[in-house]
Order: structure tokens, then sequence, then C-alpha cells
């Protein structure tokens, strides 16, 4: 390794070193292992100079790469499931994500907006009679649609129409975390 090498190594390490230099060097460092042995000993002594912290084995790296190489291969067993259990599976699944709303909107369900029919008092034939100005049908609550979101919508529903020339898109199916799940389950052994 000549004299001119071990200055452009100093020289990169200084963030002195132009790119061209930078290329020569790791051509050289390529061909040469003993500059790139003097490379990790600058680095080394370069970062024990600007701030101390525990050296490393040079070597470290060659002996974690070599110990992977001698551990045994894994095998892993293709186990696939067949079509009965895949479709228990799935039937599975939806049964499991239709209980969880049940019992997630069982409140909301129990508990109407409106008074019940059943809450009020048992009246006389005569008053059940309805006064013309009586409502059976809730007010309908009036919102502003934003003009730009249902042009979205509509453009979204319209690129979803299906063809039968064309396949279809089922990156939307794959990104939602029932899929994923699904598709985990049929992966474990």
């Amino acid at each position: 390794m000549s004299q001119f090498e071990k200055e452009t190594l100093s020289a990169l390490l200084d963030n002195e070193a132009d790119d061209l230099e930078l290329r020569r060097l790791l051509k050289s460092i390529e061909r040469n292992p003993e500059l790139a042995e003097t490379w990790e000993r600058y680095c080394l002594e370069q970062s024990l100079m600007h701030n101390p912290a525990t050296p490393v084995d040079s070597g470290l790296a060659a002996r974690v790469q070599q110990q992977i190489q001698n551990e045994p291969a894994l095998s892993a067993r293709g186990h696939s499931f067949s079509g009965w259990q895949q479709t228990f599976s799935k039937l599975a699944i939806a049964a499991s994500v239709a209980i969880i709303f049940v019992f997630a909107f069982q409140g909301s369900f129990n508990n109407p907006v409106g008074p019940s029919l059943v809450d009020q008092k048992y009246s006389s034939p005569e008053q059940d009679t309805l006064q013309p100005n009586a409502s059976l049908v809730a007010e309908s609550v009036s919102f502003e649609v934003d003009p730009e979101a249902q042009e979205r919508l509509l453009e979204y529903i319209e690129s979803m129409s299906f063809d039968e020339d064309k396949p279809v898109r089922v990156e939307p199916i794959q990104d939602s975390p029932l899929y994923r799940l699904v598709n985990e389950l049929q992966a474990k052994p």
C-alpha cells in the first residue's frame, strides 16, 4: 500500500476527498484487502479521537458471517390447508366479526332515538286516533353535502365497476386487516 493511498484514506475520513478519489479508493479496496483493514483502523482511530466508545474487533463481521454459514438450514414444513379447512377458517372469521359487531353495537340498537311505543301508557281506543298534525316519521335532519366529496365518491364508485374483460381490482381487499388475518391463519402450521 502506497503512501498516496494512506493520504487519500485520511482525506476521506476528514471529508476532504472528492468523488473521483472516493471511486478510485473503493476500486483499490476491492483488489487490496490490506487497504480495507487500514481503512477500518483509521475509522476506529478517528472515532476514538472524536468520541470515546467501546472498540469493536475488526474481524467481528467475518466471525458473525462464519457462524451464520455454519448454522444448519431451517426446513419449513409445507403444510397446506385443504379446501374445507380454508372455507371453515374464513367462515369462522366472518362469524367472529359478526359477533363482535353485534356486541359492539348492541347498546345503540336497544336505545332508539325517538320515544318508544312500549313506554307510552295504555290509552282508551278513543284516544288512539291520530291527530291530523301528528307525525309518525322522525323529522328529517338536513345537512350540507360537500360537492367535491360527493364527486370523488361518484368517481370512486364508477372506477369500481367490473368488466368481464378486465381483472377485478383486489388491492383494496388485500389492504384490509381481515384479509391479512385470514392469510396469516392459513399460513400457520
